[in-house]
C-alpha cells in the first residue's frame, strides 16, 4: 500500500499547519528547518523552470521592442519635430478626460444600485455593465455621423467668425464626442470596482458617520468615496490602458494618438525603428501610469465588511429622489450601449432586408478568425491553471516575479505587442532553422500575440480560483501519496471549474474584439467579425459593417452576463452583501 510523507516531513514541506511565527520568517531564518529541507525550498523544480520558461516566452515581444530602439532610423527626427508632439497630447489629453468622464458616469450608480432602493435597481445592477460589449471602434461607427449632423452650426460658425473659429469648432468637436463616447463604453471597469468597494465596506462605518450627523452625501464624499479609492484608481488604470490601446475609434474621429501613429509610421512611411519606438513611449506611459497608481495609493487597502457586520439597509428613495436616481443610471447605460446598439440594429435590419445582404465576408474566413480565438482562450485558459498552481505550490520571490512578467502583456497596448511579435518571429525566420516553417504571418503569430496579451486575465482568476479552494484537499492528497499533477487534475482542476470557465468566456469575448494587434498580424486572407466590420466602415458602408458589429455586441453581451453571473455569487462576497445583492 502507497502511503504518503511522514508528518514531519510533510509539515517541513509546507503541506502540514506549522507555527505561524514560524511560517512568517524567511526561508534562511528558519533554524528548525532541515538543511535538506531548507535546499528543496530555494532549489528548482519542474513547475519552477516550467514556469520560468513561460514567463520568459510571454517577455520576449517587449524584449524585442526594447531591444529594436537602438536601431538606425530614418524618420525619427523629422517625427520627433512633426508629429511627436501632437501624438502625446491627443493621447494624455483623452486618457484624462476619459478618466474624469467615466468617474462621473460609473461612480453615483455605484452608489445608488448599493446604498438605495428604487425602482428598477437589480435591472440597472447589472445592465450597467454591457456598455463592455460594445468595442469602441463599434461605437465609433456610429458617434462619427455627430460631426455630419452639426455641418450647419459649422458653416454658420465659418461664416459669422472665420476660418480659425471653425477649425477650432470642429476640432472641439471631433475630441469632445471621442471622449464622451469613450467613456460612456468604459465606464464599467470603474463601475464595478466602485459596486465592489461600495458593497465591501459594511454598515458598521456608514451608521458611525449617520450617528455623527452626517448625512447622505457627507458621507459619501467623506466617507465611502476615500475608502473605495483603491478600487477607483485601479478600476482608472483599466480605462487608461484601454484608451491608450485603442485605434480604431481614434482613427475614424482624426484624432492620431501613439498608437495611431504607430500604424501610420510602420505601413505608411515603412520605418519599423520609428515604429518601435513609439511602441516603447506606449510601453513607457503605461509603466509611468502603474508608478503613479502605486504611489497614489501608498498604503491603502480595500476595507471589507467583517462576516458578524450587520448588513446594509438601503435607503429606500420616492418622489423626485427615486426618479433622479433611476435617470442617473440610464443616462451612462444609454450613452454606452442603448443608442449604438439600437443603431447597429436598425442598420442591421437595412442591410438585411437590401439587395446587398450577401455581402458579407466569407465563412470561412470569420470561421478561421472564430476558431483562432477560441483555440487561443481554451489553451490559455488551462495553461494559465497550471501555471497559477506552480506558483502556489511554492510562493517564493522568484515565481511571484514569474506571474508578474506572464501578467505584463495585459499592460501593453495591443499594437505593441503586435509590433514586438513581428520583431520576434521576424528573427526567427530570418535564422532558417532546420525544420521550422515561416512564422511570419502566419495563424501561430496571432494566436501568439493574444496568448502574450490576454494571458493575465485567465491567470489572475485561476490564481483567486486556488486562493478560494484553499490547502486541506491538497494536502490530504499529497498525504495519500499523490503528486502535483495528480493532485491538480483531480482535486484542483475540477473545483477550479467555475473560474476557469468564466475566465474563458471572457477572454474568448475580448479577443473577438480585438482590432489592432489582429490588423497588423494577419495573413491577407484572414478575416475576423472585428476587421470585417472595419473594413466596411472605412469604406463608408455602416449599414453593411453593422451585421459584424451586432454579432460581437450579441457575443460579448451574453459572456459578460455569463460571467457577471458567476461573479455575483463568488464566495469572498462579504455574507452582508451576498444575502442583499442577489444580481
Amino acid at each position: 500500500m502507497k502511503t504518503g510523507p511522514p508528518p514531519s516531513a510533510a509539515r517541513s514541506a509546507g503541506w502540514l499547519p506549522v507555527d505561524p511565527a514560524r511560517v512568517s520568517a524567511p526561508a534562511e531564518e528558519r533554524p528548525h528547518l532541515s538543511l535538506r529541507s531548507r535546499l528543496r525550498n530555494r532549489l528548482p523544480d519542474r513547475w519552477g523552470i516550467g514556469a520560468g520558461i513561460l514567463s520568459g516566452i510571454i517577455a520576449l515581444p517587449v524584449l524585442a521592442v526594447l531591444y529594436s530602439l537602438g536601431g538606425a532610423s530614418p524618420e525619427w527626427a523629422h517625427l520627433v519635430e512633426t508629429v511627436l508632439p501632437g501624438y502625446l497630447k491627443n493621447t494624455f489629453g483623452l486618457v484624462i478626460g476619459v478618466v474624469a468622464i467615466a468617474l462621473f458616469f460609473a461612480v453615483p450608480p455605484a452608489w445608488l444600485v448599493t446604498m438605495c432602493e428604487f425602482p428598477g435597481r437589480r435591472f440597472f445592477s447589472w445592465a450597467l455593465v454591457l456598455p463592455l460589449a460594445i468595442p469602441t471602434y463599434v461605437a465609433a461607427f456610429v458617434f462619427s455621423r455627430g460631426p455630419e449632423a452639426a455641418i450647419p452650426l459649422l458653416v454658420w460658425i465659418r461664416r459669422e467668425w472665420g476660418v480659425d473659429a471653425f477649425l477650432f469648432a470642429e476640432s472641439a468637436l471631433r475630441h469632445g464626442l471621442l471622449t464622451l463616447m469613450m467613456a460612456g463604453v468604459l465606464f464599467p471597469y470603474l463601475y464595478l470596482a466602485a459596486r465592489a468597494a461600495f458593497s465591501q465596506q459594511g454598515r458598521a462605518a456608514i451608521d458611525a458617520a449617520r450617528s455623527l450627523g452626517s448625512g447622505p452625501t457627507r458621507v459619501f464624499f467623506r466617507v465611502a468615496l476615500p475608502m473605495a479609492r483603491p478600487a477607483l484608481v485601479a478600476g482608472a488604470a483599466l480605462v487608461v490602458m484601454e484608451v491608450i490601446n485603442d485605434y480604431g475609434a481614434v482613427h475614424f474621429f482624426g484624432v492620431p494618438t501613439l498608437t495611431e501613429g504607430i500604424f501610420r509610421t510602420w505601413f505608411g512611411m515603412g520605418d519599423k525603428v520609428a515604429a518601435l519606438r513609439l511602441a516603447g513611449l506606449a510601453m513607457l506611459a503605461v509603466a509611468v501610469l502603474l508608478i503613479l497608481e502605486r504611489m497614489a495609493r501608498g498604503g491603502a487597502r480595500y476595507t471589507e465588511a467583517e462576516a458578524s457586520s450587520p448588513p446594509l439597509s438601503r435607503r429606500r428613495l420616492h418622489g423626485r429622489r427615486a426618479v433622479f436616481a433611476w435617470l442617473t443610471c440610464l443616462l451612462p447605460l444609454a450613452l454606452g450601449f442603448l443608442y449604438p446598439a439600437g443603431h447597429l440594429t436598425v442598420w442591421a435590419g437595412l442591410h438585411l432586408a437590401s439587395e446587398n445582404a450577401a455581402d458579407f465576408p466569407g465563412l470561412d474566413a470569420v470561421s478561421r478568425g472564430v476558431g483562432v480565438a477560441v483555440t487561443t482562450a481554451a489553451c490559455a485558459t488551462l495553461v494559465a491553471g497550471l501555471f497559477a498552481y506552480a506558483i502556489q505550490l511554492r510562493n517564493n520571490r522568484a515565481r511571484r516575479i514569474f506571474a508578474r512578467v506572464a501578467g505584463l502583456g495585459y499592460a501593453m497596448p495591443g499594437a505593441v505587442v503586435a509590433v514586438g511579435v513581428l520583431a520576434v518571429m521576424g528573427g526567427l525566420d530570418r535564422q532558417a532553422l532546420p525544420g521550422l516553417p515561416l512564422l511570419s504571418g502566419t495563424l501561430f503569430a496571432i494566436g501568439f500575440a493574444y496568448f502574450v496579451r490576454f494571458f493575465a486575465i485567465p491567470l489572475q482568476l485561476a490564481s483567486a480560483g486556488l486562493d478560494r479552494i484553499g490547502r486541506p484537499l491538497e494536502e490530504a492528497s499529497r498525504l495519500l501519496g499523490k503528486g502535483p499533477f495528480s493532485t491538480f487534475l483531480r482535486i484542483d482542476l475540477p473545483l477550479l471549474r467555475g473560474p476557469l470557465v468564466a475566465a474563458g468566456m471572457l477572454l474568448f469575448v475580448d479577443l473577438l474584439k480585438e482590432l489592432p494587434l489582429t490588423l497588423i498580424l494577419r495573413p491577407a486572407d484572414f478575416e475576423t467579425l472585428a476587421t470585417s466590420a472595419f473594413g466596411f466602415a472605412k469604406e463608408a458602408r455602416l449599414q453593411a459593417c453593422a451585421v459584424p458589429s451586432l454579432l460581437i455586441v450579441i457575443v460579448g453581451a451574453a459572456g459578460l452576463l455569463l460571467a457577471n453571473r458567476w461573479f455575483s455569487g463568488l464566495p469572498d462576497t462579504p455574507p452582508s452583501a451576498r444575502r442583499h445583492e442577489r444580481v
